[in-house]
């Protein structure tokens, strides 16, 4: 018996994703000094708001969570989307350490805090885009999630290549803030698009697909009889 149904796990992912983005915009706005384009966002913990940064941590840990049981409860039950799953449990993880622990900025890192917040965001970002892009593969093969593919696939795929020019960009400039902030732009909608999926899924297919069951029992014990 699932204890939370998916419309709820649905409306947990857009409150996380809708929270995280009002008080990150918030922050560019009130403390317009952090460069949006060589400060990481997570520099907002150390300003005047500090703590209504350090939320939006754990609103993201709590969508990423949701997302994740959300999807693995309504797509078919693949290796893949079992892979995406766990993924996106490291993910979670990631983030919750990265928010338990502020960062040392500007860098490197010199405090046992600072190093725990970048050990937190190694394993948050790489598994971000995996998980998202993992799922994103699933959907072609699910009958329900197959209508979103297309555009979870292309914003996965540019997740991913925005991935890859954070890395670069810290190898080359050692600073990737701008990459940080394209690479959640993308990330938040689709998340959106997940969690307005759940939601759906709950009113229009729970029903029918419980319902599906018993009517395959049913034709096999038919079969059986008549044979």
């Amino acid at each position: 018996m699932n204890i939370v149904s998916s419309r709820t796990l649905g409306l947990i992912v857009i409150g996380g994703v809708l929270y995280w983005s009002t008080v990150v915009l918030t922050m560019h706005i009130l403390e317009p000094e952090f460069s949006t384009i060589r400060a990481p966002m997570s520099a907002y913990v150390l300003g005047a708001y500090g703590p209504w940064m350090t939320t939006t941590y754990f609103a993201w840990c709590a969508a990423l969570l949701a997302a994740a049981g959300g999807l693995v409860r309504t797509l078919n039950r693949t290796r893949l989307s079992r892979i995406a799953f766990f993924v996106f449990l490291i993910s979670a993880a990631g983030v919750l350490l990265a928010g338990l622990f502020p960062m040392d900025f500007p860098g490197p890192p010199r405090t046992s805090s600072g190093r725990l917040h970048v050990t937190g965001g190694l394993f948050a970002f790489p598994t971000m885009a995996l998980g998202a892009f993992l799922f994103s593969l699933s959907f072609r093969r699910d009958r329900y999630w197959r209508r979103v593919s297309v555009p979870s696939l292309a914003l996965s795929t540019g997740i991913i290549g925005v991935f890859v020019l954070a890395l670069l960009s810290l190898l080359i400039f050692g600073f990737a803030g701008y990459a940080q902030r394209v690479f959640l732009a993308l990330l938040c909608p689709w998340m959106i698009v997940v969690g307005l999926h759940l939601t759906r899924f709950s009113r229009a297919s729970e029903e029918s697909l419980r319902g599906a069951q018993p009517n395959k029992v049913a034709a096999v014990d038919d079969r059986l009889g008549h044979g």
